[in-house]
């Protein structure tokens, strides 16, 4: 009975842990050009200098525009990005090199199978996230062509839900790191 209830134990173990396996992105390597969610205004000013142009937003938002294919999102009243977009093979890559243009393999070799996986028509979105206790704080989202493979947007965006502004209101969000503590 000792060993039949072992094995039990064991099996559960071993499917659960490997639903817990397939996100394969660590926070470290949610970087495009060297920022992330939660980085300073500062930090990328500093980094690419004045953009090309900025646009207001809703409330405090903006975005900034380094070229056609670079936009950087930031909040204004904490001075911290909560979004970037690449939309080309720019030199904006992933600390691993994962580039616009490369294939979707590359990006499952580089980072695992995404967290979420989602097909349209022509375009596919996999999803990787970056979680603290139960729920998601930022993720790392890539945009493919269904036909050919090939990258055609890579973006780190933070979670904007009422999660995350019920954090802010407890007191429990440390915008150094841009993430919940």
């Amino acid at each position: 009975m000792k060993k039949i209830l072992t094995a039990i134990i064991l099996s559960a173990f071993l499917l659960v842990g490997n639903s817990f396996c397939n996100a394969a992105m660590p926070r470290n390597e949610m970087y495009l050009g060297g920022l992330t969610y939660g980085s300073s205004t500062a930090q990328f000013l500093r980094m690419y200098g004045k953009p090309a142009r900025t646009e207001g937003g809703v409330e405090h938002m903006y975005t900034c525009y380094y070229g056609e294919s670079a936009q950087i999102g930031y909040a204004a009243d904490i001075n911290k990005i909560f979004s970037i977009t690449i939309t080309d093979n720019n030199g904006w890559n992933t600390p691993r090199g994962l580039a616009v243009g490369m294939t979707i393999d590359k990006a499952v070799e580089l980072y695992g199978n995404p967290d979420f996986e989602k097909y349209g028509a022509e375009k596919a979105a996999y999803v990787y996230f970056h979680s603290r206790g139960n729920r998601h704080d930022f993720g790392f989202i890539i945009i493919f062509d269904n036909a050919t493979a090939k990258i055609l947007k890579l973006e780190i965006s933070g979670d904007n839900s009422m999660a995350t502004f019920d954090d802010f209101l407890e007191g429990k969000i440390n915008y150094e790191l841009g993430i919940a503590e």
